[in-house]
C-alpha cells in the first residue's frame, strides 16, 4: 500500500496522459491491441467484456485492468466505456467513461488487511493517437484530471480518511515504441494542481485533520522501457534484463492550509513555498530518488502555546543513490541532505532566549556522503525480503561535505576511508578532518543562560582538548585518523 507501484493506479492514469510520430495509417483495433500489449507487459490483466466494430468506431465495453494478486496489494481499475474513432486521415480519437474507479487491497505479512476505494476522473478529455502500431504516439488535452480517495477500511474498520486531487488544463503526449520491449517517452503539464485531505483517527473521533492546498505549474518527463518476456511482477528479474525507468518533475508557487483537533485543542498550519523539483530513476545499475525546494514559510499554532510559530526555509534538498542489483564488484551510492537559511520566528527565540544571548543567524545544514558498496543479493527479490543476512558490504565511504551553522558556531569536515570486510566488525582505514568556528563563544552563552553548570562546560572544553587543537581565535581543528592497526587517532594522539 505504501509503495508506489507501476502497476497501480499510475498505470491506468497514463491513458489519460498518453504520446508523436511518423504519419501513417492505424486503426482503431491497433490501437487497442497496442493497449492490450503495453499493459500486458506492465504484468497487468486487460479485459474487456465486448468489442463491436460501429462503423469507423470500436466501442469496447466493460474494460478492467488488474494487476496479479499478491499479499502485499492488488490493484484493479474499470472503464465502462472506450471509443476509438478512425478519423479517416490514419488516426484513431479515443475517448472514455468520465469516472474510472480504481480498488487496492492486500495483506502485507506484517501488516494489516486494507481496502482503498479510490477514483480516476477527467473532463474535457481530448486524445488522438497517430503513427503505426509499432511506433505510436498520444497527445491529449484535458479541461482537469482528478484523483479522489473516500473509502478505506484497515483490517476490516472503515478508515475516515478522503484525498481529492485536481489538475486543471492539464496536457501531454506519450510516445510508445514497440520493438524488442516497449518504450515509452511521455511529457505531462498542468496549469494548477488542487489538494484536499481529511480525516479523523478511529479511535479518538475528536483527533482530525484538514488540509486544502494549490500549487501552480506541474511539469514533468518521463521515459522507461519494459524488456521483452519480462514479468514486472517479479521486479529483480525485469530490471536484470534490461527494465528501467526515470522521471523528472517540478512545480512552481503553491500554499496550504491545514486545521487540526486533539485532546489538548485545536491549532492551524500555513504553507508556502516557491516551488520545487523530484526525480527517480530504476534500473539495473542502480536506484536514484531525489529532489529540491526553494524558498518557503511556515506558520504553525498549537494550543499548548499563546503565539503561532513561525520559520522559513531558504533552500532545501534531499538526493539517494544506491544499487539493487547483486554484483561481484564494488557499485557507487550516495546520499545528500541539505537544508540551508532557516530561519525561526522571534517568538520562538524568546520562548528560551529571552535576553537574545544567542546569534539568531539563519541556520544550515548540509551532509554530503559517497562511497561504493557491494550487494550480495537483489534488493527487489522477494526471496529476499524476510532475510536476516546483511544484504551486502559497504567498500568505502566519502564525506565530501560536512556543515552545521547555527547560532554563531559552524562545524565544517570532510574525509574519506575504506573497510576491510574481513574483519568482524569492519576495519576502517582513513581519515576525516573536522573544524569547529565559534564553538567557545557559544558554550560561554550557554554558561551564561544557565543551561550548563560552569563545572560541567569546564568538562566539555578539557574533552575537546583531548580530541582538536587551537588553529586561531575561536577555531578547533581535528584530525581522526583510522589506521590499519585498529587504532583510531586524533592529531596524532591515540584515543582507541
Amino acid at each position: 500500500m505504501k509503495q508506489w507501484n507501476p502497476l497501480g493506479i499510475a498505470s491506468v492514469a497514463a491513458l489519460l496522459l498518453c504520446s508523436t510520430a511518423a504519419q501513417a495509417d492505424l486503426t482503431a483495433e491497433q490501437v487497442w491491441q497496442g493497449w492490450v500489449d503495453y499493459y500486458t507487459a506492465m504484468g497487468q490483466q486487460i479485459t474487456a467484456g465486448a468489442t463491436d466494430m460501429q462503423g469507423d468506431t470500436l466501442v469496447v465495453s466493460d474494460v478492467t485492468f488488474a494487476s496479479k494478486a499478491r499479499p502485499e496489494g492488488a490493484v484493479s481499475a474499470a472503464i465502462a466505456e472506450v471509443r476509438l474513432k478512425e478519423t479517416g486521415d490514419g488516426r484513431v480519437e479515443i475517448t472514455m467513461s468520465n469516472d474510472i474507479p480504481v480498488v487496492m487491497s492486500g495483506k502485507p505479512a506484517d501488516g494489516e488487511a486494507f481496502e482503498v476505494k479510490m477514483a480516476v476522473t477527467q473532463s474535457g478529455l481530448a486524445m488522438i493517437a497517430s503513427g503505426t502500431p509499432e511506433d505510436t504516439t498520444y497527445d491529449f488535452t484535458a479541461s482537469e484530471i482528478g484523483v479522489a480517495m473516500n473509502d478505506m477500511a484497515v483490517d476490516g474498520k472503515a478508515a475516515p480518511m478522503s484525498i481529492d486531487v485536481k489538475m486543471k488544463t492539464a496536457s501531454g503526449q506519450s510516445h510508445m515504441i514497440r520493438s524488442g520491449g516497449v518504450g515509452i517517452d511521455s511529457v505531462f503539464a498542468a496549469e494548477t494542481v488542487d489538494v484536499a485531505m481529511k480525516g479523523s483517527d478511529p479511535e479518538k473521533p475528536d483527533s482530525t485533520f484538514d488540509l486544502t492546498g494549490s500549487f501552480q505549474g506541474l511539469k514533468g518527463t518521463s521515459k522507461g522501457l519494459i524488456a521483452e518476456g519480462t514479468d514486472m511482477n517479479d521486479l529483480a528479474a525485469a530490471l536484470n534484463a534490461g527494465t528501467n525507468f526515470a522521471g523528472d518533475f517540478g512545480y512552481g508557487a503553491g500554499t496550504y492550509q491545514a486545521s487540526f483537533s486533539g485532546p489538548e485543542g485545536a491549532g492551524n498550519m500555513n504553507y508556502t513555498g516557491q516551488g520545487g523539483t523530484l526525480h527517480f530513476s530504476m534500473a539495473k545499475e542502480g536506484l536514484a530518488y531525489g529532489g529540491s525546494a526553494g524558498p518557503a514559510q511556515m506558520s504553525v499554532t498549537v494550543p499548548t502555546l499563546p503565539m503561532p510559530l513561525d520559520l522559513s526555509v531558504g533552500e532545501s534538498a534531499f538526493d539517494l543513490k544506491m544499487p539493487v542489483a547483486k554484483a561481484d564488484t564494488p557499485q557507487p551510492f550516495s546520499l545528500l541532505m541539505k537544508m540551508a537559511d532557516l530561519t525561526l520566528s522571534d517568538a520562538i527565540w524568546d520562548m528560551f532566549d529571552p535576553a537574545k544571548n544567542l546569534p539568531r543567524d539563519p541556520a544550515t545544514l548540509v551532509i554530503d556522503a559517497s562511497g561504493n558498496a557491494t550487494l550480495k543479493v537483489d534488493i527487489f527479490d522477494p526471496a529476499n525480503a524476510q532475510s536476516e543476512q546483511m544484504p551486502g558490504e559497504v567498500n568505502d565511504a566519502t564525506l565530501s561535505e560536512l556543515k552545521l551553522s547555527a547560532v554563531g558556531a559552524e562545524l565544517t569536515g570532510s574525509g574519506a576511508v575504506t573497510l576491510d570486510n574481513a574483519a568482524m566488525p569492519p576495519k576502517p582505514v582513513g581519515a576525516v578532518d573536522l573544524k569547529l568556528v565559534g564553538g567557545n563563544a557559544l558554550l560561554d552563552k550557554i554558561v551564561a543562560m544557565g543551561f550548563l553548570p560552569a563545572d560541567q562546560a569546564a568538562g566539555f572544553r578539557m574533552m575537546l582538548g583531548l580530541f582538536a587543537v587551537p588553529a586561531g581565535e575561536d577555531t578547533l581543528t581535528s584530525k581522526i585518523e583510522f589506521k590499519d592497526d585498529g587504532g583510531v587517532y586524533a592529531n596524532g594522539q591515540r584515543i582507541q
